[in-house]
């Protein structure tokens, strides 16, 4: 199994602010891995009940839907970052310290990654119309879309298009 973000993120930081506990663990790509997956299963844990006691405005839109539930995902994986992965440094790692080993992301870095999150975001709100008004539907997705738009919005949006988790992975869809 590949290490998702949350694992790669997880690895860098540890390695990072975490370093003499990170260089005790025996096998860390087992450990990032397992951790990657720890946190994706929470976000969506916890992302889940956020979405549940939400209160959507009255009037809202798809657009302003979207963008709602991409800030739940945000908090959830904010929370669970933070209890998880972002564990406090060892106090022997100082802020200034230049030891990054090309971990942290250049000013480029983070204007590059915000434009693909824009990007990404506008196509899965696109998608999520296209499904919702027929244009496409989730066939026409492979697994790898399909999870991207499933990341987005809940997986009882499939409900929407007849549709389930169960039901795709019962038609052997890897979502």
């Amino acid at each position: 199994m590949a290490m998702n973000r949350y694992g790669i993120e997880a690895r860098a930081y540890w390695r990072r602010w975490l370093p003499k506990r990170c260089a005790a663990i025996p096998d860390p790509t087992a450990f990032f891995t397992n951790l990657g997956e720890q946190v994706e299963q929470q976000v969506g844990d916890l992302w889940d009940q956020m979405v549940i006691n939400d209160q959507p405005p009255a009037e809202e839109t798809h657009e302003q839907r979207v963008g709602r539930l991409g800030m739940l995902k945000a908090r959830a994986e904010y929370e669970v970052l933070g209890e998880l992965v972002r564990l406090p440094p060892e106090p022997d790692t100082a802020v200034g310290d230049e030891a990054d080993d090309g971990l942290l992301e250049s000013d480029e870095q983070f204007a590059a990654r915000t434009r693909d999150v824009q990007e990404h975001t506008e196509w899965v709100s696109f998608t999520a119309d296209a499904l919702i008004d027929g244009t496409t539907t989730v066939d026409d997705l492979t697994d790898e879309q399909l999870r991207q738009v499933l990341d987005y919005m809940t997986p009882s949006f499939l409900r929407l298009v007849d549709t389930s988790v169960e039901d795709l992975r019962s038609r052997g869809r890897n979502v």
